[in-house]
């Protein structure tokens, strides 16, 4: 009988000690880089063929002619530059100074062209998203305007395109 006595109190005595529940906590990180990516397509080349006096005063423009997608979990800026500082004549007759300037770029829904130099205009900006966000997937316009300040030829610039955070 001693030994019932001695379990049943040690049953009794797990009983009035035991808890309903334990809480622990534990720390978790998230480490987020920041991300900004951009892909310029176009729809066919860029070439600009001046026929007559009127598309030379007025320029010719190609509309919608790049679509932009954005991905960043940062605002950003878009901007466009030229590689050089003059385009590159080609062939005898060409100027050798015809300036980026005589190229526009903008948002297709603007009414503003950002003429192109050797250093980055800023077409336009938005905020963080994927393409499906408001801003991030747009269309640009580009115009040629040489005007009669350069000779007849083909000429060549390489556009630079650079997203960067606000």
């Amino acid at each position: 009988m001693h030994l019932n006595k001695i379990f049943v109190l040690l049953f009794i005595s797990n009983f009035c000690f035991s808890q309903a529940s334990i809480t622990r906590t534990a720390s978790a990180n998230v480490i987020v880089n920041s991300y900004m990516s951009f892909d310029i397509i176009t729809n066919g080349f860029l070439e600009f063929k001046f026929n007559n006096n009127q598309q030379l005063l007025d320029g010719i423009t190609l509309s919608n002619k790049f679509r932009v997608n954005i991905a960043s979990n940062k605002n950003w800026i878009l901007n466009v530059s030229s590689l050089t500082s003059n385009f590159l004549a080609i062939g005898p007759d060409a100027s050798m100074q015809m300036p980026p300037s005589v190229i526009g770029i903008k948002k297709s829904n603007s009414s503003t062209y950002v003429p192109v130099s050797n250093n980055p205009g800023m077409i336009t900006l938005g905020y963080r998203g994927n393409q499906t966000a408001s801003g991030n997937q747009f269309n640009l316009d580009i115009k040629a305007t040489p005007g009669f300040d350069f000779n007849g030829g083909a000429y060549m610039i390489v556009l630079i395109f650079t997203m960067s955070p606000q």
